[in-house]
């Protein structure tokens, strides 16, 4: 059988799209109005100028976390109440800096309570670096 293929006349098809557009832009009103802008909080960059020769940098304290354990400071098992006590003795004036230096396979836990020791005490900030 065949079919018959009859040809018609080709209908001329239009899709409005001005209800797509206008469906776009109470979108975008509506995405707009309900986002939220929030300003983050991020570091900022207060540094002292190295290349002046009259401006002296703060020395900072040192202490170091070993694999077994213990916290050192300046060669001397200090103990995490020894960081804060050493802290607080050299930023009565004004608050000192701290780096931290990690050993390799040092507890986590513990340099995190170093961290808070020496912030309590009032350290001006906390960096930490690796042992070499």
């Amino acid at each position: 059988m065949k079919r018959r293929l009859s040809i018609h006349q080709a209908e001329n098809v239009e899709i409005n799209v001005s209800p797509l557009i206008d469906m776009v832009f109470i979108l975008l009103i509506f995405f707009l109005v309900a986002t939220s802008f929030v300003n983050e909080i991020g570091l900022t960059s207060r540094h002292q100028d190295t290349a002046d020769p009259k401006r002296k940098l703060d020395e900072p304290l040192v202490f170091e976390v070993t694999a077994r354990g213990q916290v050192l400071g300046d060669g001397l098992e200090l103990g995490i109440s020894g960081v804060g006590s050493r802290v607080r003795t050299a930023s009565a004036r004004k608050p000192m800096p701290v780096i931290l230096k990690i050993e390799e396979g040092a507890r986590a836990d513990l340099a995190v309570l170093v961290m808070d020791a020496a912030l309590g005490a009032g350290a001006k900030a906390v960096k930490l670096s690796a042992v070499e």
